[in-house]
């Protein structure tokens, strides 16, 4: 009884779920502000402007407290190519409980999404803290924001992102909570010692359908696609030359002359091992970067192949009947067979017998390629990123897959600083194409050919205020094993950053903040050798650069003691030629209901932006929230 009421009140608690709220791109309503004790506690993700209701318990000064909200995001894609509209009711809460050393809280969220597609997402975030004197030990689902950056960062990786919906919800929004350890260390000198620990890694989440597949997924199976489509155009050229009849009669010529000149046997049988033995199996080979070990071992079986021809079908086909229409002798015969015109005849026809075997062979192999073609084009990667590391790979669990993280940070004076350091994995996928193709034409699972590059972070961040301008940066080395960059499937070394600022403009109640997102992958000039040679590359980009720049700008306003807010994001990405604008529009209209108008614009000057996939993804959104 005690277990079925447990259950009832389980499943009651998790039922009372909720979406994270979309918002732009700035908006920090779920902020988490890095280098803080109370990293990922669920209360410092809360708009600070909601009410928050709670039970107190005055004994032993333990205190429950909830809050939440419920919401519809009405949204509607205004490009006639896309006509699409979603409306999606989403609710949340969150409960926490607190005692003078302990805290524990848990954020819920329940909508379709989390039902149908992630329901491990239902918990979305669980933290349970000790307060150890001068450390604090959290664990649970965590959110851990490590960086100086403004929701923007290259330093803060222990969490994936979900980009289903782009980068429209808010930053905090978009990350998948991990199952971690971390404690912290505050020195009595402005000195911060953290250790992290996840004993998995959950893989970024991306879009499989509707408008925000990424457009590497379309690129790998494309690659794919040409590259069985060259082996196929290859092979067929390959062969025709390889099993020539000409050349085939002309490495008949001798043997055949021999056997007739001995005797008059009942049949000719051609050994293929000697045929192809005589030709130049390197030239066949050559230019073919595709099913090359297929071809050899299609030769193999051919020189196991004997093609025997019986010699009155040769006679036949070749000899004139006798004017008395009788039979020849074998004297008639062997002076007959051993002529030049003959001999000629009879080569050509053998000849014409093997490169009809190797046309056969060659059919064969040209259908294995179009049906590895055909398994490649119908493959989809919902197993590779469906509930993050539970669904696809199975070693997933394995300890390689963990994540360890130290970092120190303190003040001098000013500015405020950090260095640390990070072990894992990339949570991007990276595509062995070649693999891909050589598993589709053995049958094996395509699941081996994606993969999660073990990755080195070293970064340092630091931030300080100058006169009326908040500084603020991160810089990081990103180091894989490809340290010469010559392994397409395997990222580059990399150093990414984060610079910017923001400022309050002393005119109403105005902030801009400006912040430049940047990459330069290092040893570039393999990557394009990789893509000059047909090979897909993880690091190739359309724009063809080894650096890639998104300058990041955001003007928000307040009005009306607050109750109207307002701001305007626009993305650059400078390389690519390419923007996106996200304007914003939010109200109080009573108590704690809220009205919020929201969209985006993008634009892609041509197919090598980084956003023609998405040029035509323009939306209206209208959402209507009430906190509690």
């Amino acid at each position: 009884m005690k277990k079925k009421l447990l259950m009832c009140v389980l499943i009651s608690v998790a039922l009372m779920g909720a979406l994270c709220a979309q918002a732009s791109f700035f908006d920090d309503g779920g902020e988490v502000t890095s280098d803080s004790a109370e990293t990922n506690f669920s209360s410092a993700e809360t708009d600070t402007n909601g009410v928050m209701n709670s039970a107190s318990m005055s004994k032993s000064e333990k205190i429950l407290e909830w809050h939440g909200f419920a919401k519809l995001d009405a949204r509607l894609w205004v490009h006639p190519d896309v006509k699409r509209a979603d409306a999606i009711p989403v609710f949340g809460l969150t409960v926490s409980h607190s005692s003078p050393k302990t805290e524990l809280a848990a954020d819920l969220q329940l909508n379709v999404r989390t039902v149908k597609d992630y329901p491990l997402d239902i918990l979305n975030e669980l933290t349970m803290r000790a307060y150890l004197g001068d450390c604090v030990l959290s664990a649970g689902k965590l959110k851990l924001v490590w960086g100086k950056g403004d929701m923007i960062h290259v330093l803060d990786v222990f969490n994936a992102n979900d980009l289903t919906d782009f980068t429209i919800p808010a930053y905090i929004d978009r990350r998948i909570g991990e199952p971690m350890v971390h404690f912290a260390y505050n020195a009595p000198i402005p000195l911060r010692l953290e250790l992290a620990w996840a004993p998995s890694m959950t893989p970024d989440r991306i879009a499989l359908s509707d408008p925000w597949v990424p457009p590497q997924l379309y690129r790998a199976k494309q690659s794919a696609h040409n590259h069985l489509l060259g082996a196929i155009n290859d092979s067929t050229s390959a062969f025709s030359l390889f099993f020539d009849e000409t050349k085939l009669q002309q490495a008949l010529h001798d043997p055949i002359s021999k056997i007739l000149k001995e005797n008059i046997p009942n049949s000719i049988t051609i050994d293929m091992k000697d045929i192809v033995g005589k030709l130049n199996e390197s030239a066949l080979l050559e230019g073919i970067t595709i099913g090359k070990k297929s071809i050899k071992k299609l030769l193999e079986n051919l020189a196991k192949q004997k093609i025997t021809i019986p010699t009155t079908e040769i006679i036949e086909k070749f000899l004139p009947p006798k004017p008395d229409g009788t039979p020849y002798t074998e004297a008639e015969l062997k002076a007959a067979l051993q002529g030049e015109p003959f001999l000629t005849q009879a080569t050509a026809f053998i000849a014409k017998q093997i490169a009809d075997t190797a046309k056969k062979a060659e059919t064969e192999f040209i259908a294995s390629l179009k049906t590895a073609d055909a398994v490649i084009g119908s493959f989809r990667f919902d197993e590779f990123v469906k509930i993050g590391m539970n669904a696809f790979l199975p070693d997933m669990h394995n300890i390689k897959y963990g994540q360890y993280g130290i970092r120190l940070s303190g003040s001098a004076g000013p500015v405020d600083m950090a260095g640390q350091y990070y072990f894992g994995h990339y949570k991007t996928p990276s595509i062995d194409v070649d693999a891909m193709v050589a598993n589709a034409l053995a049958g094996k699972s395509l699941a081996d050919c994606v993969h999660y590059d073990p990755v080195h972070i070293f970064g340092i961040d630091l931030g300080t205020a100058i006169a009326m301008f908040n500084l603020k940066s991160e810089f990081a080395y990103y180091m894989t094993g490809d340290f010469k960059g010559t392994d397409p499937a395997v990222h580059n070394n990399s150093i990414q950053w984060v610079m910017g600022f923001d400022v309050d403009i002393p005119l109403n109640n105005i902030n801009v903040n400006i912040q430049n997102l940047g990459a330069w992958t290092l040893g570039f000039k393999k990557v394009k050798e990789n893509n000059e040679n047909g090979k897909f590359d993880m690091d190739w980009n359309t724009a063809e650069k080894s650096t890639n720049n998104k300058l990041i700008v955001n003007i928000s306003d307040s009005w009306l003691h607050e109750n109207l807010t307002d701001s305007l994001t626009c993305i650059w990405g400078i390389e690519h030629n390419d923007f996106v604008i996200i304007p914003k529009l939010r109200y109080r209209i009573k108590d704690e209901l809220y009205v919020e108008g929201t969209g985006a614009y993008i634009y892609a000057a041509n197919k090598k932006s980084e956003f023609s996939n998405w040029k035509n993804n323009h939306f209206v959104q209208a959402s209507l929230e009430y906190r509690f």
